[in-house]
């Protein structure tokens, strides 16, 4: 690989395609995907824990400690190993904090003496917002999924949800909505976690909470900050 790319570089001749080809070679990201982007519009890119950032592509892998970028009317669907999928909405940063997903073991595989690794997707809402649906991580044992935003954690029981962060950037939106986080549940149930104790909105019911100190307030029916996106399942 190093090879080919190296011949590639001399071919080329300047010290632009030089500097261009070394870049394209560190940025690209070693090790297991987490998942793949199935849908792309618009702009969207990721940025590595070194502070790189590569544009991401249908059919691009996302890898675990990455921050998933959207630019303005730009959607991104992403694919998680375990079946999970997460549809980003316009001008959001969501990173992939801690994801670990072994699958299934092959019915011929040889046994091992190493411990079971421990599954696990954790994330984290900086800005905007998205839908979800859960894949297998987190379906035997809760814990071992969640997504922090500024304002509360949510946790998951078999979900397809939706949640919105505004903090001053939900102009689209008229009325302009009030800052906090809207959240809402169309298929099992999530909990909305932060210190001033847990929400469990269920199938067609939206919350939203005004602060990390605040509890959830109910809400009588689909928030405007909450515009419908479509299933994360059929949008490729």
């Amino acid at each position: 690989m190093k090879r080919a790319i190296w011949r590639s570089v001399l071919s080329l001749g300047t010290c632009a395609a030089l500097l261009a080809a070394l870049t394209a070679y560190a940025d690209a990201p070693t090790g297991t995907a987490a998942g793949t982007a199935t849908l792309v519009t618009g702009r969207v890119s990721a940025a590595t824990p070194a502070g790189e950032i590569r544009d991401l592509i249908k059919g691009g892998a996302v890898y675990s400690g990455e921050v998933i970028i959207t630019s303005s009317a730009s959607y991104v669907n992403i694919e998680f190993s375990d079946g999970g999928r997460v549809l980003l909405r316009p001008e959001s940063r969501f990173a992939i904090e801690r994801y670990q997903y072994a699958g299934g073991q092959a019915a011929n595989a040889q046994p091992s003496n190493r411990p079971a690794a421990q599954e696990s997707a954790f994330f984290r809402l900086l800005k905007g917002g998205f839908r979800a649906v859960s894949g297998l991580i987190g379906h035997t044992r809760r814990e071992d999924y969640a997504v922090q935003t500024p304002v509360a954690t949510i946790g998951i029981r078999g979900t397809d949800y939706e949640v919105r962060y505004c903090n001053g950037d939900c102009g689209d939106v008229s009325p302009t909505p009030q800052d906090g986080l809207y959240a809402g549940v169309n298929a099992g149930s999530i909990g909305i976690t932060n210190p001033a104790g847990t929400t469990a909105p269920g199938v067609g019911h939206f919350v939203y909470v005004p602060g990390a100190n605040l509890n959830g307030v109910p809400l009588g029916g689909r928030p405007p900050a909450l515009q419908p996106l479509p299933d994360p399942k059929t949008c490729n």
